[in-house]
């Protein structure tokens, strides 16, 4: 049972209940990173860190501290969240204090914040790895192999939700395109019909009305549909 008197399947339900259609990226990875710290035991404090290239961006955090440490990780190039991303395994470290495999890391981490045990899993999104789900804690010896699992159930969560965020992403932006096009189509037949002009004399018109008023294609194509400006000439 954790601090807000919830189970954990009771706090999954929750958040599923969150993580409905509707949903940006980044508002799904902060959801995800808020729950960590309720639904896995010992966690004190969470962050997504993305992996670009060689380095790691953090797309969300429960805290400053956070965003310090995976700083703190391309500083130094290594840490459990640069491995849980690269090499598609679990990190843990439960006493950073002691014998750290990541020591440089280890010894700017005890120095400047509190975290003393780490914890890192892989994120997948659409099939490929992507970066990491980042659990720490406050105190050594805190993660089991239940902290270990839930962490994993939690990533699984992030990488669908991210996913299907991104899926309705993409229909959105296809929709617009689609509405984009219908209306310089229509705005250039109108210009065709009122110039006795030619389809290429018509769209040449549009542009050149776009860069002369410093407005967007089709923001010009929609006035003209409307009747709400003059047509360009």
């Amino acid at each position: 049972m954790s601090s807000s008197g919830l189970t954990p399947p009771e706090h999954f339900a929750v958040l599923a209940q969150r993580l409905r259609d509707g949903k940006t990226a980044d508002e799904i990875q902060q959801i995800v990173v808020e729950s960590a710290v309720d639904l896995i035991d010992g966690c004190d404090r969470a962050a997504i860190g993305v992996l670009e290239g060689k380095e790691f961006r953090n797309a969300a955090a429960s805290d400053d501290v956070m965003r310090l440490i995976d700083e703190l990780q391309n500083e130094v190039g290594e840490g459990p969240c640069l491995e849980a991303s690269t090499d598609d395994i679990a990190q843990v470290d439960n006493d950073i204090t002691q014998h750290s495999r990541w020591p440089r890391l280890a010894a700017l981490v005890v120095e400047r914040t509190p975290v003393r045990a780490m914890l890192a899993v892989p994120l997948v999104d659409e099939g490929t790895r992507s970066g990491a789900l980042n659990v720490f804690a406050d105190h050594p010896n805190v993660f089991d192999d239940e902290s270990l699992a839930t962490a994993a159930i939690l990533a699984a969560f992030a990488s669908v939700a991210l996913a299907g965020a991104r899926q309705t992403q993409r229909a959105d932006q296809l929709e617009e395109g689609m509405a984009t096009n219908r209306e310089i189509g229509a705005a250039v037949g109108i210009l065709m019909a009122t110039h006795n002009i030619s389809q290429e004399q018509a769209f040449d018109l549009l542009s050149k009305a776009s860069q002369r008023l410093n407005r967007k294609l089709r923001d010009i194509a929609t006035g003209i549909v409307r009747g709400d400006e003059n047509t360009p000439g």
